[in-house]
């Protein structure tokens, strides 16, 4: 960054936020030489065409933590800020919505100690919760401030929210498993409350207290410690992780064939017994995280039904996804040949650059590697196209 550019960002204005016309008036009253202003507004313009978002402290104080890895010179992106920003409203509308489900009556038990009746997503949000809390205490041990960022940031956006929450939103939350879920929200802004301290604050003002004695703010309340929470349950980890993998192919199959507002019906082919056994466990929690209609495993050497695309979620585990009567053939056949026609070209035009002469010397060794991976995408995507076409070729 650079003064003479204009573009040394103020903490107050990515507070705040500021218009660019604000930015502009602030060089007016600096001590910049008249004649580097224009360079400077240009900078600004450049830099930021619609003015600094309103992004607020406690985004602007876990960005700066999630940055220092850099060292002591950090070049700040403001749309990373305003990402931060987003999370801290997703953050507020999922423990609202998580204290809509456990009801104005609701009283913690005194202890955070699991009732021996969770079901194996309590089971695996507990152990990720426990693996949060070990890499937070790790991250403060170290001065390692970007770990632990990460792994609340990750807990919270990526496991409370798009799985524990969207779970128990599809279902009706059991009295007896309510524990988990207010101990989630109780750990959760305990960890973030050193990063985030206004939000948190706010947050646990709303949540009722295990005990009439316990600390009134957040700022005094312990910080969550690997001996209070030790859940780690490898067993419902390896159960989630065979479902989100299922989910997250699934879903990549929906899209492919724009089946945004159809539940299709999914088929899970296995390698073994065993695999066999745990995808049925989690059957259910694919079909609420997919948004998938009937989740059935088949039998083991049983052929998938006619008319499915096919993915892998791992090597012990195919998708089997029912497209027919849900597309159109010969349209489909269409925008795929079309697909195919623009790929070809596209790993041509590659294939014809890397082979001219001078190339391996000339072009810079960074531009041959992105060339490379180019090329190994774009045939990829081909592969993926050709066997598009010759399953609707056999639907027609």
């Amino acid at each position: 960054m650079s003064k003479s550019l204009g573009n040394v960002i103020d903490p107050l204005d990515v507070i705040y936020g500021v218009s660019l016309q604000g930015l502009h008036d602030q060089l007016l009253n600096s001590n910049l030489d008249p004649s580097e202003v224009e360079k400077a507004k240009e900078g600004q313009k450049a830099d930021f065409p619609a003015g600094i978002p309103e992004c607020g402290t406690d985004a602007l104080r876990f960005g700066l933590c999630a940055y220092t890895s850099q060292g002591r010179d950090i070049n700040l992106d403001v749309n990373r800020i305003l990402g931060y920003r987003h999370f801290c409203n997703k953050l507020w509308n999922a423990t609202k919505f998580a204290l809509r489900g456990l009801g104005k009556g609701f009283v913690p038990s005194p202890t955070s100690q699991p009732g021996g009746h969770e079901s194996l997503v309590d089971r695996w949000i507990r152990s990720r919760l426990t693996e949060a809390v070990r890499l937070s205490n790790q991250g403060f041990q170290a001065y390692d401030f970007p770990a632990a960022t990460t792994a609340q940031y990750s807990f919270w956006l990526y496991e409370l929210c798009d799985v524990y929450l969207v779970r128990r939103s599809r279902e009706c939350l059991k009295p007896v498993l309510h524990g988990t879920l207010y101990t989630c929200l109780d750990v959760g802004l305990r960890l973030l409350s050193p990063f985030m301290p206004f939000v948190t604050e706010e947050l646990f003002q709303r949540l009722p207290r295990r005990m009439p004695q316990a600390p009134p703010s957040l700022c005094v309340t312990p910080y969550p410690e690997p001996s209070e929470c030790s859940w780690k349950d490898p067993e419902a980890e390896a159960a989630l992780e065979l479902a989100l993998s299922i989910t997250r192919a699934v879903r990549s199959l929906r899209a492919d064939y724009n089946l945004t507002r159809i539940r299709p019906d999914c088929f899970l082919e296995v390698a073994d017994e065993a695999t066999g056994a745990l995808a049925s466990a989690v059957s259910g929690y694919v079909q609420a995280l997919s948004s998938a209609g009937v989740v059935a495993v088949l039998a083991l050497g049983a052929p998938a039904p006619q008319g499915c695309a096919v993915a892998l979620a791992s090597d012990r585990c195919s998708i089997h996804l029912q497209l027919q009567g849900l597309v159109d053939p010969a349209r489909e056949l269409g925008k795929l040949q079309a697909k195919r026609v623009e790929a070809q070209r596209q790993a041509q035009r590659l294939r014809e650059r890397r082979a001219a002469s001078g190339y391996p010397v000339k072009v810079p060794l960074e531009v041959q590697e992105a060339d490379e991976a180019k090329l190994q995408q774009t045939e990829a995507e081909l592969r993926k196209v050709d066997e598009a076409i010759t399953l609707f070729q056999k639907m027609l």
